[in-house]
């Protein structure tokens, strides 16, 4: 078998960027590109912040863009959606071909949104995020089973492919029904914070909650925020591996992580 098709075969998670908040994004001292997932022959792109395209041409150079499946955006915040418009354009070749799957909250449209009403008839399918859909994609199946206390419409995701699943917890106050919305093999975080607040985001004591809660075989944590980069990411994943008794990875941004080698490791 030649390394090509191997490589196209593998099922992956890519990080385009792990940085979250203003500042991290003003002076890009992390990426801020969002999540790609290669699964089951199926790609989907997650939350294309800030130069999300240029990160996306960089971590994957042989892939081509126009072979996306489907393009999530959980909420319309600019550190997860900058970029949306640009790969829509991409995606159906500047409205030359009716192509592309797009979906997001009600609030991400229209008035005060930020996905551009003209790109909307270039697409192929809309799908507008309520708590509970459930999408399939050729054996993919993907849910957003509840809406997040943020300051806009928000929703994670849960997808289950094969005999695995992963999760995908957003930005959000922490609230108890996350535990059981959110079981899944590997989780996946956004920890914007050390300490908790008023910010509607998780801190590390919301994340060891969830993480102790769910017993995931791996955690990994990104999104990361001023404070968690000065402490270092690694140090806070470490801490709460030592607190939960589960692997927990901080992200970097534009590795690759295969999901066989993940599971392996929890």
């Amino acid at each position: 078998m030649s390394r090509k098709v191997q490589e196209q075969q593998v099922d992956e998670i890519i990080f385009l960027g792990t940085g979250g908040a203003r500042y991290v994004i003003a002076k890009q001292l992390r990426a801020t590109g969002g999540i790609f997932f290669r699964l089951g022959g199926k790609n989907i792109l997650v939350d294309p912040g800030p130069e999300s395209y240029l990160r996306f041409l960089t971590y994957l150079p042989k892939f081509n863009p126009e072979k996306i499946d489907m393009v999530i955006l959980t909420h319309k915040h600019i550190d997860h959606s900058a970029d949306v418009n640009v790969y829509l354009d991409v995606i159906t070749e500047g409205g030359f071909k009716k192509n592309g799957f797009l979906v997001a909250p009600a609030d991400a449209f229209g008035k005060g949104g930020v996905v551009f009403e003209y790109l909307l008839e270039f697409l192929k399918e809309i799908k507008v995020i309520k708590a509970g859909l459930d999408i399939e994609l050729d054996g993919l199946k993907v849910k957003f089973p509840i809406r997040h206390e943020h300051r806009v419409e928000t929703y994670g995701f849960k997808i289950s492919h094969d005999n695995y699943s992963i999760s995908y917890i957003v930005d959000t106050k922490f609230f108890p029904e996350l535990i059981d919305a959110y079981r899944a093999d590997i989780v996946i975080l956004s920890l914007l914070k050390l300490e908790p607040s008023d910010i509607d985001h998780l801190s590390v004591s919301d994340c060891e909650n969830i993480i102790a809660g769910i017993k995931p075989k791996v955690a990994i944590i990104t999104h990361f925020g001023m404070t968690i980069i000065r402490k270092g990411p690694w140090n806070i994943a470490r801490a709460l591996r030592t607190k939960t008794g589960v692997t927990v990875l901080a992200a970097e941004d534009g590795k690759h992580y295969e999901i066989k080698k993940l599971l392996s490791s929890g």
